[in-house]
Order: structure tokens, then C-alpha cells, then sequence
């Protein structure tokens, strides 16, 4: 589809050059960052300079498009799927979230145009939903309009102008006194998990992965799924006492190389299995929720405030806190500014060195 039809007083400009100060200077908006920039009074030096910009930043619309004369919010969604998304490197869970925030998309206007869709569009898909929701609508149609406007499609981010939400915590934190009564009622398998996750404050995700081959001079070492992408988020996880106290209570006579493991009942093939002996990260929050909601304290409580598996990892956090020690690198923490792990001329992987000493409650 063609970029939509300028204003009358910006018809004569390239695309993404406008009109400031009443006319009297021109400024040019970058098509990803939405960022503006001054481009001087010259008028002739402004429309040069667009038109290089353009051809740098600006993906060229398909031709079916370009024929056609339109590109439908389903087809935009498609185009990002094959050739945005996988550059990502986002995390499973991530992509799984942004599929079910583009259906929300597509059910709501999937066939209309894409530089046809108002700010009240994007409020409208937010009616009716929770804060938490609604922000992760808001986010992911960010991501859909900045690479709309990088595509030429449309000249504007409706859903910026929609308003971010405040989201209030429902889920209470889990209590030192809640881990040891759920510990004490958990399978094998999961009481290794909570051990592990209290220790290492390693996420759901990342403690199912764990192998024993992972395990080797006297550290384990973990990537993390969520900030494999910074300094932070590859561990070197030195082998405290307490911490090999956990990974040899995971050792049992069902022979799996992963640290977590169980001998299921029925031996039923998912996607993505390595072993038979596999845990699925989900079936870690589903097993945790059932043992949990049978400790009285937590039974008591609504049911979006019973605290899940992961206030583990933040209920750990206190503890190091309160043992004085700093756990920011072990929990892998970080900003999107900060950098890769690989240096750009060479492959070679920072382990960050931490420790996870927490005494086992």
C-alpha cells in the first residue's frame, strides 16, 4: 500500500519531511523511533536530505501492496511474523504473548487498512480489560505501528496516543513460613525446584532447562532465557555449599540430564522435548498452584492473590537482601541499554561471575 495522503500544506515534501514554525523550517521524523529532528530553513537541502534518509530507513512496501493500493492489519501482522519478529530474539514466552496480542489485533481489525486505524480503534480493543491487559495490548500495537511507519504504510503510532494504565500488584508475596509448608507437601521434584529457585533466583523457565552437563568446574553455568541479550543474562554460578546441597538432592536413580526431572505417569511427546523425563515450565506453575492452595494461609486468600511459583523468586531476593548480600547479578537484572554478551569481533560469551550462597530454610 502507498503511504497514506499527506496534508495539503506537506503534499509537496517526501515522506516523513515536515513543515515547523509555520512554515519557516523543516523538521524530519525518523519512521521506527518516532524521533524528531531539526532540517533547517533550506528548503532544497531539508527534501534532499528526507529523500536520503527514506531510502536508508524505509523498507519498501510489497508490490501486491503497492498495486493494490492497500496493506490490511492481518497482512502487516503476517510480514511481521516472517520478517521482524525472528530478529527479535525474544524470549518463548514473549512470542507467545505477542501472538495473543496480534489476535486481539485481527479480531478487532484485521481487514481494515493499517493507515486507516484511529487512536479510538486501539482504545476500543482495551474496553472492558484489565490494566495489566490492556498495557500489553498497548505494547505490542506500539511494535505493530513503528514498523507500519518503517514500512511506509501509515504516517502515524495511534496506539502512543492511547493511555498507559496503572497496573496495582494483586498477587501477595510469598512468605518464608508458605515456601516450608508447600516444600513439605510438594512431590520430589518440585520441592527441587522451589530449593533451586529460592538459591539461584533463577525464573521457571530457566530451572527446567538446567542439565547436569551444565554443572563443571565447580560452577553451573545458565543462560537465561529473558536477558540472554545482556551482560546480565549469562551466569557462572558458583558451587556454594548450599547450592551443591540442592543440586545432589536432584540426583535420584530416574537416569535424565536434567537437574529437574520427573518419571511421568504416561510418556506423551511435546514439542520442543529433549528427554522423556522433561518437566514443561508450565507444569511447574500448574503443580506449585495445586500443593500450594492446600497450605491454609494461601487457601484463604482470593484467588488472584494466591502468590505462584515465581514469588519464589522474589521471596529469595529478600533473603539475600536481608543476609546483606547484593543479589542483582545473580537474579540477572538489567536494563535494554546495556550491552550484548558478544563483542563484535568475536563470538566469545562474558560469563558474569556470581555467587549463590543462600542457606537453605
Amino acid at each position: 500500500m502507498a503511504p497514506r495522503p499527506r496534508s495539503r500544506k506537506n503534499k509537496d515534501l517526501p515522506a516523513n519531511l515536515y513543515r515547523a514554525n509555520g512554515g519557516a523550517s523543516y523538521r524530519y521524523r525518523h519512521p521506527v523511533t518516532g524521533k524528531i529532528f531539526g532540517m533547517g530553513t533550506d528548503k532544497a537541502k531539508a527534501v534532499a536530505a528526507a529523500k536520503h534518509l527514506n531510502s536508508l530507513l524505509v523498507t519498501p512496501v510489497d508490490l501486491v501492496g503497492t498495486v493494490l493500493g492497500q496493506v490490511t492489519v492481518a497482512q502487516h501482522i503476517k510480514w511481521m511474523k516472517t520478517e521482524w519478529v525472528p530478529e527479535q530474539e525474544w524470549s518463548t514466552d514473549t512470542l507467545s504473548l505477542f501472538d495473543i496480542r496480534m489476535r486481539d489485533l485481527i479480531k478487532a481489525f484485521g481487514d481494515k487498512p493499517v493507515d486507516e486505524v484511529t487512536v479510538k480503534d486501539i482504545a476500543d480493543v482495551y474496553e472492558g480489560r484489565t490494566p495489566r491487559v490492556s498495557n500489553q495490548i498497548r505494547q505490542y500495537a506500539n511494535h505493530f505501528f513503528r514498523t507500519a511507519i518503517a514500512r511506509g504504510l501509515t504516517d502515524n503510532n495511534p496506539a502512543e496516543a492511547t493511555l498507559k494504565r496503572k497496573e496495582r500488584k494483586q498477587r501477595k508475596r510469598l512468605t518464608l513460613e508458605q515456601f516450608k509448608a508447600v516444600r513439605r507437601m510438594a512431590p520430589a521434584w518440585l520441592a527441587n525446584a522451589m530449593n533451586l529457585a529460592l538459591v539461584t533466583l533463577q525464573r521457571r523457565e530457566d530451572i527446567v532447562k538446567m542439565k547436569f552437563s551444565d554443572i563443571r568446574e565447580g560452577h553451573l553455568y545458565v543462560i537465561q532465557e529473558k536477558t540472554k541479550k545482556y551482560d546480565t543474562g549469562y551466569l557462572r554460578i558458583q558451587v556454594t555449599p548450599e547450592l551443591d546441597k540442592v543440586l545432589k538432592a536432584c540426583r535420584d536413580e530416574v537416569p535424565s540430564p536434567f537437574v529437574i526431572h520427573r518419571k511421568p505417569e504416561r510418556r506423551v511427546r511435546w514439542q520442543g522435548q529433549e528427554h522423556w523425563t522433561q518437566i514443561k515450565p508450565e507444569m511447574v506453575t500448574r503443580k506449585f498452584k495445586e500443593v500450594s492452595e492446600q497450605v491454609s494461609s494461601i487457601a484463604a486468600m482470593p484467588e488472584a492473590e494466591r502468590p505462584s511459583f515465581h514469588e519464589i523468586r522474589a521471596l529469595g531476593i529478600k533473603l539475600y537482601k536481608d543476609e546483606g548480600a547484593d543479589p542483582q547479578q545473580l537474579a540477572g537484572h538489567a536494563s535494554a541499554s546495556m550491552t550484548k554478551n558478544y563483542d563484535s569481533d568475536h563470538d566469545e560469551i562474558r560469563w558474569v561471575e556470581v555467587s549463590a550462597g543462600l542457606k537453605i530454610v
